[in-house]
């Protein structure tokens, strides 16, 4: 094991040095995905497809007959999927705060004494603005859903309710500390620097060596060949470091208040990180020429904008396109980052997604090396 750890470190300066050698490669590695984002942000709402399934939880604390028709309304709504009746507001509101659901809602007590005595009455809506277009749904799910009940109670029994006689008024407590807007984006954003550079790396650490001849040298040596792919993933981690300190810088500059701890980004990014380079030692197993590579790159990355929910919450996609993104690892590494940064959520609520990424990577990295060394 140690002797391992030795030859993982030496490969690892190794690659860093070659870096080092060539200063214009080594600034196109790290800016180049950044530069690649801005292009393909523009196109990446092209592979949305409207879904109807936003999770919700409800707490009817009225539990009054004008309540009860509400809950009736916001049921049936084809925007939203209430996945808990919660007992207590305390209980609604956790569910967002832990990202376990896009919004809650919550009935006071006195809600339907209010609307059929003529007096004002009131709703509140808790969303998790960090899935800005999600939360959107929601409030309209909710405006929908008062507009609906309002017609019902007129028909039966000739209430006026949700006119200026007799106002329902929607207070809104978005969690994510930021209002609805582009801002949003910004965790996805990293997260898919992330990737981007970890494929550009794979070009760099077997692809173009293979191309020089010097590859097939470094398998042949007394260096073990999984050591040979540790220790490139260990410089990928290092570049990694350097791009997200770069990201950061920028968001900051943008006014970006990271309310996690900052270690937690670096945490999930590095996995992105390795789990990437996994995928694309295996890919590189098979694929020889540097060229063909980064066309691969650049193909894949067109989807994983959409699937892996970096610009947009995956609920907001078609049934297939859900499903299909929690199949791929970069979803929850994404999730993470936007629970950290956004939430301000602590390790305990990204331990699935970061438990996730590292079993993904170790299964893949030892067969990547056991192909690789095959094909030699």
């Amino acid at each position: 094991m140690r002797h391992i750890v030795g030859d993982s470190i030496t490969v690892t300066a190794k690659e860093l040095k070659q870096l080092l050698r060539d200063p214009i490669s080594l600034a196109l590695t790290i800016v180049f995905p950044i530069l690649l984002i801005q292009i393909f942000i523009v196109i990446a709402t092209a592979f949305g497809a409207p879904s109807y399934d936003i999770p919700v939880v409800l707490a009817d604390l009225d539990g009054s007959s004008v309540s009860k028709i509400f809950v009736d309304k916001m049921a049936s709504s084809p925007l939203v999927t209430i996945t808990q009746f919660l007992q207590t507001d305390e209980q609604a509101l956790r569910a967002v705060e832990r990202g376990a659901v896009t919004g809650a809602i919550i009935i006071p007590k006195g809600f339907g004494d209010a609307v059929l005595n003529g007096r004002p009455a009131y709703l509140v809506l808790q969303t998790d603005n960090s899935k800005f277009t999600a939360s959107f749904l929601v409030q309209a799910a909710v405006s929908s859903s008062i507009a609906s009940t309002a017609q019902e109670l007129f028909d039966k029994f000739g209430i006026m309710f949700g006119t200026q006689a007799t106002p329902v008024e929607v207070i809104s407590r978005p969690i994510s500390g930021r209002p609805p807007s582009g801002d949003a984006i910004l965790p996805g954003m990293l997260g898919m620097i992330t990737i981007l550079g970890a494929f550009d790396d794979i070009v760099n650490a077997v692809t173009r060596e293979r191309e020089r001849g010097t590859f097939t040298r470094l398998v042949l040596s007394p260096v073990n060949i999984l050591s040979v792919y540790t220790g490139k993933m260990g410089a990928t981690i290092v570049l990694n470091a350097v791009r997200t300190t770069l990201m950061i810088i920028i968001f900051v500059l943008t006014g970006l208040v990271i309310r996690g701890n900052i270690l937690l980004v670096y945490l999930v990014t590095s996995l992105i990180a390795i789990f990437t380079l996994s995928c694309g030692l295996l890919l590189s197993s098979r694929i020889r020429s540097s060229s063909t590579l980064t066309i691969l790159e650049i193909a894949i990355s067109f989807p994983l904008f959409q699937l892996t929910g970096a610009f947009q919450s995956p609920e907001l996609l078609a049934s297939g396109g859900r499903a299909l993104t929690r199949m791929l690892p970069w979803t929850y590494g994404n999730e993470a980052l936007r629970r950290v940064m956004y939430l301000g959520l602590g390790f305990d609520a990204i331990a699935t997604d970061v438990t996730i990424l590292l079993i993904s990577s170790m299964v893949i990295l030892p067969i990547a090396a056991l192909l690789s060394k095959r094909t030699m």
